[in-house]
């Protein structure tokens, strides 16, 4: 981020009691730097987890359009000036998502490009649809928002599991959001960090299992932040009544939904447990029934494989 071809701009930095040295590599980068940008390096904090150390730094900031930046990935030097070009052509837009280049912990490639699709797709709340992201496929490592994004709504809560997943339903809710083909970092997967792509070495078929039920987890532990995020946006007038309630039958899909995969998923996942989330995500989707069936048919399909070959599918052939 020291290198962005932007000349006016800010770091914030949050040391959430990292173990390591990375706080004395960052104030031996700062002592050193030279540019123009505006650098708050916060004080360390004891270890409040990602969300809310995401929130102090939000706090912190006094700029108009937040980019996410992970201490990890590496940011292309025109980042910082393509983000602000798309938020000053795209005044109705909340969101924006940049395709990354995949890398492994010593820069090597291990994908071109994150997204496939050409150019930049911009998409809105549309209530006669059935997906809560309208289509978006996000990446929080690559996500920047407006200011409003956050400012607009309470902090996020901690148990949330990643700042992407309420900012887009904020940003929806404020306006639109957006993917874009132009890749503006170097996303960082080596098997220790966060990233549901990272895939550790010489795990077990349980191991791989537990870590591939992480992703629908992690949807399923959105849902309170969700429901805070959709109360406050009706009691501050930020969205109409109607747009409310579709958004909320679309959080208890996505989440029911990911009860069901989690359940196919895990490996000490039983029947019981698996009957209880079908049930549950029959009767809360507004979904037509043919959807619904074809839903419940690939996930219980994946259940019935033995746990190595499941294993196989959900964890060394998936996106993820």
């Amino acid at each position: 981020m020291l290198a962005q071809d932007l000349p006016d701009y800010e770091i914030i930095i949050g040391d959430d009691a990292s173990p390591d040295r990375t706080r004395a590599l960052i104030e031996a980068e700062l002592a050193a730097y030279r540019g123009r940008a505006r650098i708050v390096l916060l004080p360390p904090a004891p270890n409040v987890g990602v969300i809310r150390n995401f929130n102090r730094c939000v706090a912190a900031s006094t700029g108009d359009i937040l980019v996410a930046a992970a201490g990890d990935d590496v940011s292309h030097p025109t980042r910082l000036r393509r983000i602000a070009e798309f938020f000053r052509d795209h005044p109705a837009c909340f969101a924006h998502y940049s395709n990354a280049r995949v890398v492994d912990a010593t820069g090597g490639v291990l994908r071109p490009a994150w997204y496939h699709h050409q150019g930049v797709l911009i998409r809105q709340f549309d209530p006669r649809g059935f997906h809560l992201y309208q289509g978006v496929q996000f990446c929080g490592a690559t996500g920047s928002y407006r200011g409003d994004v956050f400012r607009k709504f309470p902090p996020m809560p901690g148990t949330t599991g990643g700042e992407d997943g309420p900012a887009i339903l904020r940003a929806l809710l404020l306006g639109s959001a957006a993917i874009d083909d132009e890749i503006l970092l170097d996303w960082r997967w080596h098997g220790a960090n966060m990233s549901h792509g990272s895939k550790p070495r010489g795990l077990g078929w349980r191991d791989k299992l537990r870590r591939a039920a992480a992703w629908p987890a992690g949807q399923k532990v959105h849902r309170r932040g969700y429901l805070a995020d959709l109360a406050h946006a009706e009691r501050s007038g930020l969205a109409s009544a109607a747009t409310i309630a579709r958004f909320r039958s679309l959080v208890d899909d996505i989440h029911a939904q990911a009860s069901v995969k989690f359940h196919c998923t895990h490996p000490n996942a039983r029947w019981r447990a698996i009957g209880g989330a079908v049930r549950r995500f029959w009767q809360v989707s507004p979904r037509g029934g043919v959807w619904k069936v074809r839903f419940l048919a690939k996930a219980l399909a994946k259940k019935l494989l033995p746990g190595p070959l499941r294993a196989v599918a959900l964890f060394d052939f998936s996106k993820f």
